[in-house]
């Protein structure tokens, strides 16, 4: 009997923790981090970091120093970008940076490229207007600069108020 009585608490525990929801990975990137929910993917290619939550619902950022981007200013790193993915022309946008769009695999996505002194970011996502998942949207708030610097310039860009 008292085995029985101590078996219900461990079934109850592990039915808690099978229900709670998986914990986010921090991971670690040249300049900033992103803490990752288990149901996103993460893909990093020459300094572009993608997290994926579904075939349609994503976003890449990448970011750069002026002297990793060939001191090449914001509206021609963005005419550079634009012309290596065959995307539109790059126009001046709100944020005083370069937005232009791209097609790829049927996918029509958004390119934005801002720039200051020191930094060039470049930010992609699909160009539909659906609400990205919840998983998805927690890894895009959870950008944070690798230093006070960068993570200046990553709010001020991504996270404009």
């Amino acid at each position: 009997m008292l085995k029985k009585f101590l078996m219900l608490p461990v079934c109850c525990l592990v039915l808690l923790a099978l229900a709670l929801p998986a914990q986010a990975k921090e991971m670690k990137f040249a300049h900033f981090s992103i803490d990752v929910p288990a149901d996103c993917k993460v893909q990093e290619k020459d300094g572009t970091v993608t997290v994926t939550a579904s075939k349609d619902a994503f976003f890449s950022i990448a970011l750069f120093t002026k002297s990793e981007a060939k001191n090449l200013s914001d509206k021609d790193f963005a005419a550079k970008l634009s012309q290596q993915l065959k995307g539109t022309p790059p126009e001046p946008s709100e944020d005083g940076g370069w937005t232009f769009t791209v097609t790829s695999n049927r996918v029509l996505m958004n390119v934005d490229v801002v720039g200051d002194k020191d930094y060039l970011m470049m930010f992609m996502s699909d160009a539909s207007d659906k609400e990205w998942p919840a998983s998805l949207q927690t890894a895009y708030d959870s950008v944070t600069g690798n230093d006070d610097k960068i993570d200046t310039f990553l709010k001020k860009t991504l996270f404009p108020e």
